[in-house]
């Protein structure tokens, strides 16, 4: 019976230590897996705000954008547009883009999706389809702020400035700060820089259009209109591209959401 006994409390002796193992095992994963959730908050909220290194100059445009620059849990942006090309087709496409430049583009062809995953497209067709992705992850503001967060060149070129004017004292319309950025073509590899000039509207910070001459020396001009404020945030509800003056597409959005970033597998 004494044997028994002794046995019994031998096993207790055992198990107590090894449940208090198990336990304090349990909380360090929840422990890490919180911290792990805390930098990753951190590093989107880091996103998620205008760089210190920028000039004063480019605090405007990136105020203009709102809430999603300056908040947490916006990092992604879905749109639903209609996409009407340069003999008048339309369709209805569903573009979800991420902080990070990665863009997923459906509706263009019938039965898959166009992607940018950070690094390389995927089925992308033709000039249009490249054109339009390009768009997303080198034309808009957000594309020029990751760009500058990520070591490009960034030059004034002029501030309150009127292009194409001979008296620009005394032509009334709008003026543009005017800012140079060249990095790395993004959608073509990040093999050959590019250089964009982004017109900002001088009073309202909001980017107006972006131009550029691309690898094949066709002349861009990316026009954005229409902003509109939502959910505290703004957005170009019409977004325009010619090439050497031609009208080639614009995108005319209907909705416009803003919600975390989700798993990058998603976009792909």
């Amino acid at each position: 019976m004494k044997n028994r006994r002794h046995l019994a409390h031998f096993v207790k002796t055992i198990i107590k230590p090894r449940r208090s193992i198990i336990g304090l095992w349990s909380l360090a994963v929840i422990s890490t897996a919180a911290q792990g959730q805390d930098v990753q908050s951190r590093q989107r909220e880091q996103l998620s705000l205008a760089p210190n290194s920028f000039p004063n100059a480019i605090q405007l445009p990136m105020q203009a954008l709102g809430a999603r620059r300056r908040i947490a849990d916006k990092e992604e942006t879905a749109v639903d547009a209609q996409f009407l090309d340069d003999v008048g087709n339309r369709k209805s496409i569903h573009v979800v883009r991420q902080i990070s430049g990665m863009v997923r583009i459906e509706g263009v062809h019938d039965k898959t999706a166009m992607s940018f995953d950070g690094e390389f497209t995927h089925d992308v067709a033709d000039r249009t389809d490249e054109a339009l992705m390009d768009t997303f992850v080198s034309d808009t503001p957000e594309a020029m702020s990751y760009s500058v967060r990520k070591g490009a060149s960034i030059v004034l070129l002029g501030h309150d400035f009127q292009p194409n004017s001979r008296a620009a004292s005394n032509v009334k319309g709008p003026r543009y700060d005017i800012y140079v950025v060249t990095a790395p073509d993004r959608i073509r590899g990040g093999r050959t820089l590019q250089s964009r000039r982004f017109y900002f509207d001088s009073t309202t910070g909001l980017l107006a259009s972006t131009r550029y001459s691309d690898s094949a020396g066709v002349n861009v001009e990316t026009r954005f209109l229409n902003w509109e404020r939502m959910d505290g945030s703004g957005y170009p509800t019409t977004i325009e591209r010619y090439e050497n003056g031609r009208f080639t597409f614009s995108i005319i959005s209907s909705r416009v959401t803003d919600q975390p970033q989700r798993n990058a597998a998603i976009i792909r």
